[in-house]
């Protein structure tokens, strides 16, 4: 009998709305216009927002909805909401263009991390997570091709108009460069924790 041990969670969600999607990502075009150079980090060509995003009216709506999705995952995943709450560390764009990617990080100081896909055209760079174990890829077995991508250390999600990625902020991941025409668009976040009040044991 095979026995799994320290499993990695990784939430997906779906917004409802393809329309607003594309509205959100037309703005982020619009803050891009504003701020051409943007911020130079993991990411490989492109173009990275300021991580303020969350202050942005017009994208209030968005975190709203993304604030839920997390809600529920973290009681899904156990989190005792009468201790802590998760709040946002917070959040910047991306828009890459041919052949941009982004180099394999984590994100420090953080819980959650995830992403929301505002706009995917053909041949948009998928994103991959990677065996976050120090020792897993030590000395590899000669994987079947068959093999599923987890035990082979790395397990692409491809992006979709709408699709939110929520997962631990210690887990590795990349961007692939993408190779189609037009801009990939989305939008990523962290999450901390607020203690509730009243929650901390008395003196």
């Amino acid at each position: 009998m095979q026995e799994l041990l320290f499993p990695t969670p990784i939430w997906q969600f779906q917004h409802p709305d393809p329309k607003a999607c594309l509205a959100f990502g037309a703005h982020v075009l619009a803050l891009q216009g504003q701020d051409p150079i943007g911020l130079q980090l993991t990411n490989q060509g492109g173009w990275h927002s300021s991580t303020a995003l969350l202050q942005d009216p017009l994208l209030a709506d968005l975190f709203h909805w993304i604030a839920a999705c997390c809600q529920g995952a973290v009681q899904e995943w156990g989190w005792d909401l009468r201790a802590a709450t998760p709040t946002f560390n917070n959040a910047w764009a991306m828009v890459n263009r041919q052949g941009h990617s982004t180099r394999a990080h984590l994100h420090p100081n953080s819980l959650l991390s995830g992403v929301v896909y505002l706009q995917v055209p053909e041949g948009s760079g998928a994103i991959a997570f990677l065996d976050p174990r120090a020792g897993a890829q030590m000395l590899v077995p000669p994987w079947l091709a068959a093999a599923d991508e987890g035990v082979q250390g790395r397990v692409r999600r491809l992006p979709k108009l709408g699709r939110l990625l929520l997962f631990p902020s210690w887990l590795w991941h990349e961007v692939e460069p993408s190779g189609g025409e037009g801009e990939r668009i989305c939008i990523s976040f962290n999450l901390g924790m607020r203690p509730t009040a009243g929650s901390a044991p008395a003196a």
